[in-house]
């Protein structure tokens, strides 16, 4: 299928959460606001995330990029995601999104997202190209202008595919922007999966 592109967001949040924490919905305004066509989901239920990532797959969008909190075990170690009424498994998400994402590059706003097994778990399901996500705890205005930023310079200029060597520069750029680490996972042109972890060693101190 032909993809063009645009960034599909999906995003899931705590009740609570939903009028002033959708950090997703910001981040697709934005890219409209620069003429950067975008498509937006809100979920609450796994069924809705199954039957949005079918849509995903059969739509033209290229990207796609999931907004909701990371889950985390007694040892604190990342477990999944969290959707506003329950929790999907990384290994789980993996197999959702498998069907739908070859030769399409995923996108994670979710806590610790890039120490749990969901990038390797996807890339070897599926053909999926990279999976890109936070190393470590994120807040939500750093995540919010992160995100903008990578968009607008992913983006800048007409810019209409994502090469590996500029999605590297580009994290670097952002993430020093907001002081935190990225990992990007990618496949290689002989199938391998690589990965590379971005950002400051340390954050600056503060007082």
């Amino acid at each position: 299928m032909s993809t063009e592109p645009t960034v599909c967001f999906i995003e899931s949040l705590g009740f609570l959460e939903e009028q002033t924490h959708k950090e997703g919905e910001i981040i697709s305004r934005t890219l409209q606001l620069s003429g950067k066509s975008s498509a937006y989901a809100y979920i609450r239920t796994e069924d809705e995330l199954k039957a949005v990532a079918k849509e995903f797959g059969e739509s033209n969008h290229r990207y796609l990029h999931l907004s909701c909190h990371g889950t985390v075990n007694a040892k604190g170690r990342a477990t999944g995601f969290h959707l506003t009424t329950g929790q999907v498994a990384s290994n789980d998400m993996a197999e959702i999104l498998a069907p739908y994402v070859a030769n399409r590059r995923v996108f994670l706003s979710s806590c610790l997202a890039a120490r749990s097994t969901f990038a390797r778990s996807l890339l070897d399901q599926s053909k999926c190209l990279s999976v890109l996500a936070p190393m470590n705890s994120i807040k939500f205005d750093d995540a919010a202008v992160f995100w903008t930023a990578f968009y607008h310079l992913m983006f800048k200029g007409g810019k209409r595919s994502m090469p590996v060597n500029r999605i590297k520069k580009n994290v670097g750029i952002c993430a020093s922007l907001v002081q935190e680490r990225f990992r990007l996972y990618y496949r290689c042109d002989d199938d391998s999966v690589e990965n590379v972890t971005i950002g400051p060693l340390t954050k600056p101190a503060t007082g």
